[in-house]
């Protein structure tokens, strides 16, 4: 048997019984319907029942070489073997780089998987938002595992196009929303199920970042001549062709709306992933910013200065509907300045001004400092309550999401936490709430139809593709 059937060849997962949240009634073209071959080169794996071989190396590749995210994965993929990476700007793709230098560099990711796919059983993404959908989608055609950065996709179309994919390949996925493997989420959702805070109407999340993307809408960046060392039409991507700024690029993208979503793209798939997951929340009934909506805690920042709204400062509502016999649930995302009314002892906690969450219930508030939930805790009677916790019932993770990716590749555990069944819905709560931010609107949507009460609003769905980056077209239409 090759080596490449004995790794990869059992990634069905017993995809016929999976339903895929919310896509039981999309509008697709023929699943079987072929790509142009100048495009994707697809592999069919046979389904074979995967060994597991924890002393096995994988064959990895990197798509984005450096960075401060990427930097993370470094330690994880060394334990593997690093066949080939691809970045698209020499300077920031050096550490990568050097770190692996026997592995094969690219600029064009198309290129490298083109040569290496037969040999790949995952890749790691960590580009700019607007190229995650394309790196990802033509990773996973190819029969590949994937695991790609937080969040997943820059828009609707492209989240619930890579939920459908991820079943008709039948690859391993996960999002890189860290948060997701932590024992905090797993204990948080413990004491919600236990009952140990009662019933939850509200959840109060919270960043320092800022949402400047509107702002940056209005004004036109600084252009400046390409560096020598950068590929900028393959960092462009699927987006218009534009001059190059280094507003833009490398590392300001995430404020401008053709590229990033902002503060509450940034951070939402980490902090709104507490309550999506401890409480089981689906789709919002309705979102809508309200950003007069702030409380003054008299708070410090890391320098000692009063923290105050920024100029982009936001609040955001999620409204959910009930669920069973669980009521309606309100979820309050700040950022940019604006918090909720803290606690006293809440604001005695460290950095609690940069980020942080309040599950607040009727019987005791669930405190998570920080963007991920690395150290919750209980509101009231902390130290008595500490002793006697509710058991332990979920089974923990065995690591980050791309330790996760690579145990599911071997065979280890059945999927990862976040795969692109869980990924999606959290990103598309995520990306509603920049809709409102953008629209200053009123967002219903129906999940179902992938349609918006305000018509105006479906341009959201799916942005306008340059040619030759166009992906899964005929797995989803609308």
């Amino acid at each position: 048997m090759k080596r490449r059937t004995f790794l990869k060849g059992s990634l069905a997962l017993g995809t016929g019984s999976i339903m895929l949240q919310g896509c039981d009634s999309l509008k697709t073209n023929k699943d079987s319907a072929s790509q142009d071959d100048t495009q994707t080169k697809s592999v069919t794996k046979p389904k074979v029942k995967l060994p597991k071989s924890a002393n096995t190396k994988l064959n990895v590749a990197l798509i984005g070489a450096g960075g401060t995210i990427i930097r993370a994965a470094y330690s994880t993929c060394l334990k593997e073997n690093m066949i080939c990476m691809a970045d698209v700007d020499d300077e920031r793709g050096a550490m990568g780089f050097e770190k692996f230098p026997k592995a094969k560099k690219y600029r064009d990711f198309r290129e490298m998987l083109d040569k290496h796919y037969k040999e790949l059983d995952a890749v790691i993404i960590s580009t700019p938002d607007h190229t995650h959908f394309p790196a990802t989608y033509a990773t996973m055609e190819r029969g590949i595992a994937v695991q790609t950065q937080k969040p997943l996709t820059h828009n609707i179309w492209q989240a619930r196009t890579l939920q459908k994919a991820a079943h008709k390949f039948k690859v391993q996925t996960v999002m890189g929303n860290q948060g997701h493997t932590y024992e905090g989420i797993r204990l948080i959702r413990e004491w919600y199920e236990s009952g140990l805070v009662g019933e939850v109407r509200e959840v109060h999340a919270w960043t320092n970042r800022t949402t400047i993307n509107n702002s940056n809408a209005k004004r036109t960046p600084e252009f400046k001549a390409i560096p020598g060392t950068l590929d900028w039409d393959l960092w462009i991507g699927p987006t218009t062709v534009r001059n190059f700024s280094p507003e833009i690029c490398p590392s300001k993208w995430r404020w401008w709306w053709d590229f990033g979503l902002g503060g509450l793209g940034d951070i939402g798939c980490h902090t709104l992933d507490i309550p999506k997951y401890a409480m089981s929340l689906d789709y919002p009934s309705v979102v809508y910013t309200k950003n007069d909506l702030h409380f003054d805690n008299n708070l410090t920042d890391n320098h000692g200065a009063k923290v105050v709204p920024k100029a982009d400062a936001a609040t955001y509502v999620f409204e959910f509907p009930a669920r069973g016999t669980k009521p309606p649930v309100t979820v309050f995302w700040y950022e940019g300045g604006n918090l909720p009314r803290l606690p006293e002892s809440v604001k005695k906690l460290p950095k609690i001004q940069a980020g942080g969450c309040l599950l607040v219930g009727d019987k005791n508030t669930i405190v998570s400092p920080g963007m991920r939930p690395s150290s919750p805790r209980l509101l009231n009677d902390w130290m008595e309550l500490r002793k006697q916790l509710p058991p332990k019932t979920i089974p923990r993770s065995l690591g980050d999401p791309i330790k996760e990716l690579f145990a599911a590749v071997r065979g280890d555990i059945d999927r990862c936490g976040s795969n692109f069944d869980y990924a999606v819905p959290l990103t598309e709560v995520v990306i509603l709430g920049t809709i409102a931010n953008r629209t200053g609107k009123r967002v219903e949507y129906n999940p179902q139809s992938m349609t918006f009460k305000d018509s105006s609003m479906n341009e959201f769905i799916k942005e306008p593709v340059r040619r030759g980056w166009e992906y899964g077209e005929d797995l989803l239409s609308i």
